[in-house]
């Protein structure tokens, strides 16, 4: 039995300014593509059965787009008779019930089955003769119900296999938290053998906690936190006594945290040396990425050429530059406050002339600039 286990999908999630042709955000529509391509391998492949565990939206109140593509690929998965069981996360529960859950779109199509009216419910599907008892725990946000409910879980002894489904942290271990403030804490001891699989969402990093428990992780990167990771989700070939889980990375925009430049003992010169090589080697065309500078001086942050660097990281979906400013003492950064005023005004007007001579009339005016504030120094 072939099993598709993804989350945290976010369709409709959007970040920075760049658009596509038509006008739409550009990682509004990768997060589109993505998804589009897991339904894509999930028809190809011939699967049994998909597990959204959670977070199939990005928010309470998707935009059209979002919707429009949700059910396209749903109302796919039902022509293909391809089930799916999907919970609500936390992104799309509405804080208050009577306001009614986007999910109730899927009630009607068939073979899809989602769960999101706030109570554990047990989803029976039959695959093949067999039964696989998917034990379901949407979005809860009163934290009393939510142990109510998951203390009714049981297995069900008569389907062939157990399955849990749930989206939240794991209780007592930080590293699975997205540290927002409804976010469900499942206790470990509900990660136990009386389950086959455990199927989590909630954590965008895909993980093993055992041998039978994983996070599958989203599908796009979509913080840093999450940069230098594999997205996709998982295949599972579910077998009397075995399972076998694999993980399908996708080849999504990458999104870089490059190693951090330490400043110490550097110059100006020699920071944007190091930080236009870093440009360089990763090759910024169609990416997003982040540059930390740790133990840089606050006169020497203010006196990087943003412009050069602007024009290095043409290209790019997205970039920062990011400090980890040292602390100096008051008295230094006051006398030093006006030279890097100085610097910066002469900076801009050197870059407005129209004159061959330019960057060697900037390099000589540093000179002489720098050689006042060295004096300054030693007075």
């Amino acid at each position: 039995m072939k099993i598709l286990h993804i989350a945290d999908t976010h369709l409709g999630y959007s970040a920075y300014r760049k658009t596509t042709d038509e006008g739409i955000n550009q990682r509004e529509a990768d997060i589109y593509q993505s998804f589009v391509k897991t339904i894509d391998y999930a028809i190809e492949k011939n699967i049994d059965l998909i597990l959204h565990a959670g977070d199939l939206f990005d928010s309470v109140r998707p935009n059209n787009r979002a919707i429009t593509t949700a059910v396209k690929q749903l109302i796919r998965l039902s022509e293909k008779q391809i089930p799916m069981v999907l919970i609500s996360g936390n992104h799309e529960q509405p804080k208050l019930q009577e306001t009614g859950h986007i999910f109730q779109l899927f009630d009607h199509i068939s073979g899809i089955y989602p769960v999101y009216n706030e109570r554990y419910e047990k989803i029976d599907v039959s695959i093949n003769g067999e039964t696989v008892a998917v034990h379901c725990l949407p979005q809860i946000n009163i934290r009393d119900y939510f142990q109510e409910q998951i203390d009714t879980i049981e297995k069900d002894e008569k389907a062939q296999y157990n399955i849990f489904l749930a989206h939240g942290s794991i209780q007592g271990i930080k590293e699975f938290s997205m540290n927002e403030f409804n976010e469900m804490l499942l206790p470990k001891y509900y990660l136990s053998d009386q389950f086959d699989y455990v199927a989590l969402g909630h954590y965008h990093k895909h993980t093993e906690i055992d041998d039978h428990a994983y996070y599958a992780g989203s599908i796009e990167p979509l913080s840093f936190a999450e940069a230098n990771e594999k997205h996709g989700f998982i295949e599972l070939n579910l077998e009397p006594q075995r399972v076998i889980p694999k993980f399908i990375p996708f080849q999504t925009r990458p999104l870089i945290d490059v190693p951090t430049i330490d400043c110490v003992g550097k110059s100006v010169d020699e920071i944007m040396q190091d930080i236009l090589s870093a440009i360089a080697r990763l090759e910024p065309n169609g990416k997003i990425f982040r540059i930390t500078l740790v133990h840089i001086l606050s006169h020497q942050y203010r006196s990087l050429d943003y412009r050069i660097i602007r024009q290095y990281c043409q290209g790019a979906l997205h970039y920062e530059i990011q400090a980890h400013i040292e602390e100096q003492d008051r008295s230094y950064l006051e006398s030093h406050g006006k030279i890097d005023s100085i610097v910066n005004e002469f900076k801009q007007f050197i870059d407005q002339q129209d004159i061959k001579e330019k960057q060697e009339i900037l390099k000589t005016g540093l000179q002489y600039i720098q050689a006042i504030d060295s004096k300054k120094d030693d007075i």
